[in-house]
C-alpha cells in the first residue's frame, strides 16, 4: 500500500500557477496589445476622449477666431476614425490574449478538479477497505466475548 501511495502522489497533478505560466509566453508585441487593451477599457479612457471631443468642438466653435476645422469638424472626424482604426485591431489582439489565459486558467483548474476528484476516490476506496477491517474485528471481538462468556457460563 505504501508504494502505491508513494507512486500515486509521484504521478498526480500539482496545480501550476497559469498566471506566471501564461505571462512566460509573451512577447514584446503582446506586452503592448495587452497593456493598451487595458488602458482603453477603462472609464478614465471615456472620460479623456469625451474631454478630449468636447473641447475640440467647444474651441473650434467659440474661441478660435480663425478655426482650421470648422462646424461640422471633418478633421476631428478623421482623427476619431484613425484612432477607431488603429485601436480595434489592437484590442482585439489583446481580447484574444486574454481569451487564451482564460482557456490555460480553465484547463488547469480541470486538471486540478480531476486530481481532487481522484484523490476523493482514494480516500472513499481507504475507508471502505478500513470499515471492512473494522467489521472482521468487531466480529472477532464478539466472538472473543461469546467465547469467554461460554467458558464462564
Amino acid at each position: 500500500m505504501d508504494r502505491n501511495f508513494s507512486d500515486y502522489l509521484r504521478q498526480r497533478h500539482k496545480p501550476e500557477n497559469v498566471n506566471v505560466k501564461h505571462r512566460e509566453t509573451f512577447n514584446v508585441q503582446d506586452k503592448i496589445a495587452l497593456y493598451t487593451t487595458k488602458i482603453v477599457g477603462t472609464m478614465y479612457a471615456v472620460y479623456f476622449f469625451l474631454v478630449f471631443m468636447s473641447g475640440w468642438m467647444l474651441w473650434q466653435t467659440f474661441f478660435a477666431h480663425k478655426p482650421f476645422d470648422p462646424f461640422p469638424f471633418a478633421f476631428l472626424l478623421f482623427l476619431g476614425n484613425i484612432v477607431q482604426l488603429l485601436l480595434m485591431p489592437l484590442i482585439m489582439v489583446g481580447q484574444n490574449l486574454q481569451g487564451r489565459h482564460a482557456e490555460v486558467r480553465a484547463e488547469e483548474e480541470y486538471k486540478t478538479t480531476i486530481s481532487s476528484y481522484t484523490d476523493i476516490e482514494q480516500i472513499l476506496l481507504h475507508l471502505s477497505e478500513q470499515d471492512k477491517q473494522m467489521q472482521k474485528q468487531l466480529e472477532l471481538l464478539v466472538n472473543l466475548s461469546k467465547a469467554v462468556k461460554s467458558k464462564k457460563g
